[in-house]
């Protein structure tokens, strides 16, 4: 009944009010929330459950929003306001750092699991990491401006340092075991010689684009790589022998493509409507076909270029991966599995007895194919099993607010999180 008055006040209460009307919208990064509790000068107005409330005040009211997750939101009702006035207001309310679940990982228990710290330096930023045999990491850092590559032990301790003399965005491991650092303009490849880390002339990103991101295998005299294309609908897979490529399989949504398609051609004719000649750069024949080259801060073209990129053109859910003497085409599309041979092109199709995620990773070291799936804000990893075609769970990573940048080796799982002091670490799940 409480309630229920409450809410007849509020529908009410603009057709009495003698003094000033307070209509609050509350909202939290950008959406409006529910329940939050509204004071009036130290006394509560609602427990409201909607995030638009009317509130009858008069010149100096203090308000109060507070939520359980929020810091706390408090004004004053300005002074010399007419009777009739109506004060319309957003409040923004900042989520508390202590309910930020950001996790304060020294080793603890959660389910039927046990979540451990590996780098425990606590002022220093790990961007990127990669776990090898021997239970070593290759792990890229930053600390007080200073970038750094180091291998790491299972506990923290490190064996090699070095200092790098550029920003590194992340490290890739190549079809062939290759360790590289990318950064924005150029690609590294690493390698360890005499107890110390090198890295080899850069690459351009565009030479490691075309000749290493798409790799899946190298034998004899042919690499295989795959592509993506037609809006990201097309998907191929061809051996390149010579410069020679021959197609050896191939995915294709015609019906996402048309609508990918159409949605491109919108943002293009938009932009060729919109966009003066001097400043015109399609008119110039120096468009490279990107959309995102065409934002000029326009907000429609920014708002139909994002729909067009995340959207409509949404990468197909298909990838190969190369295993030790065979590939393995994971398709979304048909829902099917593919193993083909490295040397003879054999194929065999396997029935796939779970729902494809998109989310994979490969582990090099011990030929396995592992998929995370998210479901409700919990994570799942499971081992693609591609002789029988299932998905065999090894962990749900429960209790942990955005686990990032998941890698399995031999079944153990890592990922990364932001401690209390907003530093990323790894962490290592331990199963029983």
């Amino acid at each position: 009944m409480k309630i229920k008055h409450t809410f007849l006040f509020i529908l009410l209460a603009p057709l009495f009010l003698i003094g000033q009307t307070l209509n609050i919208t509350i909202k939290k990064n950008g959406r409006a929330i529910n329940n939050a509790e509204v004071f009036k000068n130290k006394n509560i107005f609602s427990q409201n459950l909607s995030s638009i409330l009317s509130i009858p005040v008069k010149s100096k009211d203090r308000i109060t929003v507070k939520h359980k997750h929020c810091e706390d939101y408090s004004f004053l009702i300005p002074d010399g306001l007419k009777s009739t006035d109506t004060i319309n207001k957003v409040i923004k309310l900042i989520q508390r750092l202590e309910n930020l679940r950001i996790q304060n990982f020294v080793e603890f228990n959660v389910t039927e699991t046990k979540y451990q710290n590996v780098f425990k330096n606590k002022n220093e930023f790990i961007i990127d990491y990669y776990p090898f045999p021997v239970d070593q990491f290759f792990v890229i850092t930053k600390l007080k401006g200073d970038y750094f590559i180091k291998i790491i032990n299972e506990i923290g301790v490190e064996s090699i340092t070095k200092r790098l003399k550029f920003k590194p965005e992340r490290i890739f491991l190549d079809a062939i075991g290759n360790f590289h650092l990318i950064n924005k303009d150029l690609v590294y490849q690493v390698f360890i010689r005499h107890k110390s880390i090198h890295l080899m002339n850069p690459i351009t990103r565009y030479e490691f684009n075309k000749e290493l991101l798409d790799l899946v295998a190298l034998v004899g005299n042919g690499a295989f790589l795959q592509n993506i294309s037609m809006h990201n609908q097309f998907y191929s897979l061809s051996r390149v022998i010579d410069k020679n490529a021959s197609n050896i399989y191939k995915t294709f949504d015609k019906k996402q493509y048309q609508n990918a398609a159409y949605h491109y051609n919108l943002v293009v004719k938009y932009y060729m409507d919109s966009t003066y000649e001097k400043d015109n750069i399609i008119k110039m024949g120096i468009w490279d076909g990107n959309l995102m080259t065409l934002n000029n801060y326009d907000v429609d073209i920014i708002e139909m270029t994002s729909w067009s990129d995340k959207i409509a053109s949404k990468p197909l859910n298909v990838s190969t991966y190369g295993l030790t003497d065979k590939m393995i085409i994971l398709d979304g599309v048909k829902d099917s599995i593919l193993l083909i041979d490295n040397s003879t092109l054999n194929t065999k199709k396997i029935k796939a007895h779970f729902t494809f995620s998109g989310d994979y990773f490969k582990d090099y070291y011990f030929d396995n194919i592992y998929m995370f799936s998210n479901k409700k804000g919990e994570i799942t990893i499971s081992k693609i099993n591609i002789e029988d075609g299932t998905a065999n769970e090894i962990v749900q990573l429960t209790d942990i607010y955005q686990p990032l940048n998941i890698k399995v080796m031999n079944d153990k799982v890592f990922f990364t999180v932001l401690d209390e002091n907003r530093f990323n670490r790894i962490i290592e799940v331990k199963r029983n």
